[in-house]
């Protein structure tokens, strides 16, 4: 396993991307590993959703930071990064049709495509946000020391 796929939680490659969706729908098909992934579609994007709202009560430690006059350059970046996660994260929320529009053999196939993609976004938002926290946390220990 590479250190992106790691850092990523998924495969990057399509022979394990492969092997993944084979482990994941196992022996069902048909409609029954269709809802499987949409189920994880739905998780993915429930998950989107509270990052999203504990990003907006950082948005406010951000524009504190920024009010009260903390040191520019941890602050600003940690605003920069966490209005990029919030993009982020607001792009997993955005409605997809996408699996049921698809003319495809295996309609399974794409919800896990769909999945794999906002795993992909979600877990960058979330390493943006933990980078604005930490950059915030720097920026209020340099007021202290």
């Amino acid at each position: 396993m590479s250190v992106l796929s790691a850092i990523f939680g998924i495969p990057l490659d399509r022979k394990a991307r492969e092997a993944a969706y084979r482990a994941m729908t196992g022996d069902i098909r048909g409609p029954q590993a269709f809802a499987h992934m949409l189920s994880g579609v739905q998780h993915n994007t429930e998950k989107a959703g509270a990052l999203l709202a504990s990003q907006g009560m950082f948005a406010v430690a951000c524009v504190f930071a920024l009010d009260h006059q903390w040191p520019l350059a941890p602050t600003l970046g940690a605003t920069l990064l966490l209005l990029a996660g919030a993009m982020l994260a607001m792009s997993i929320l955005r409605s997809s049709a996408s699996p049921f529009l698809a003319a495809q053999a295996d309609p399974a196939r794409g919800a896990f495509d769909l999945l794999v993609s906002r795993m992909v976004r979600f877990n960058l938002a979330l390493y943006m946000t933990f980078l604005s926290v930490l950059l915030l946390a720097i920026a209020a220990m340099s007021l202290v020391l």
